[in-house]
């Protein structure tokens, strides 16, 4: 059937019809806002090159939260950012039982129960090079710092986070982390799995400022894919749904330079479930 008989202008002729047959929308249930967390009192300091973004100490988040969940946004995600202090090689203060994060997760649970709180799973916080995980001879270990990353999670788990969401894009950290959470008593939790993570610079006012995270030394190419490969996201993408278990929530960053592999996945959607 073609024009005349075929009118695709009739379901576009009023708000109505063109509400009905909406493919695609967004409101505030589809929302996530990332927000970081800085040791102290008293503190919401503006980042000038993140602008409307702020660090913000424990009680000015808790703040924050009631108004975002007052505004109807479901869920936060939250980027620790602790002192220099607590830095180490090992990353110890990525899953100390009082670290940045785990307090943060405490109290915001404490004061708005239903705001999904999602908490990040990294290492460069933590660590005096910034580097996501354990280095040797200037290379990231994966299966050693998958170890770690683990007990981050299950460290986030015991605090109240709703979801972890494992930033590092190291081999394997999906299904390692699926199984300590599981094994932790944590089998409901789902992983949000940054399963196509592209080295990129338009990371660094994000790592610089936001986290305060700037590399030491050398990058993160050895891990974080390059831009030029969509078929490897995909492969990425399908080993990370299938390790995950439970809920699929996949992230592909930076998008804005990556529409191709966003495009892949829309078309093949039984790479997630």
């Amino acid at each position: 059937m073609s024009y005349p008989a075929q009118r695709l202008r009739r379901l576009r002729q009023n708000t109505g019809f063109r509400r009905l047959v909406r493919e695609t929308s967004i409101s505030t249930d589809d929302l996530i806002l990332p927000l970081f967390v800085v040791p102290g009192h008293g503190i919401k300091k503006e980042m000038s090159s993140l602008p409307e973004n702020y660090h913000l100490s424990i009680d000015c988040l808790v703040e924050e939260a009631k108004e975002i969940s007052d505004l109807g946004v479901s869920a936060i995600l939250l980027f620790g950012v602790p002192e220099n202090d607590v830095k180490d090689d090992q990353a110890t203060g990525a899953y100390c039982p009082n670290g940045i994060v785990q307090r943060a997760v405490r109290a915001v649970k404490d004061a708005v129960p239903d705001l999904m709180v999602i908490t990040d799973v990294c290492l460069c916080e933590y660590t005096p090079h910034s580097h996501c995980g354990i280095l040797k001879d200037g290379y990231l270990m994966n299966d050693l710092s998958l170890e770690l990353l683990a007990k981050t999670a299950v460290s986030h788990a015991e605090a109240g986070s709703d979801m972890v969401a494992p930033a590092a894009m190291l081999d394997g950290q999906i299904g390692t982390l699926r199984r300590a959470l599981d094994a932790g008593g944590f089998e409901n939790l789902p992983i949000m799995a940054y399963s196509a993570k592209y080295a990129s610079k338009l990371y660094d006012p994000f790592f610089r400022e936001g986290t305060q995270s700037a590399l030491a030394h050398g990058d993160k190419r050895t891990h974080q894919m390059p831009i030029s490969n969509s078929n490897e996201a995909m492969r990425e993408i399908a080993l990370d749904s299938k390790n995950i278990g439970q809920i699929a929530v996949v992230i592909v960053r930076p998008n804005v330079l990556v529409a191709v592999c966003i495009d892949q996945l829309h078309v093949d959607p039984h790479l997630v479930s």
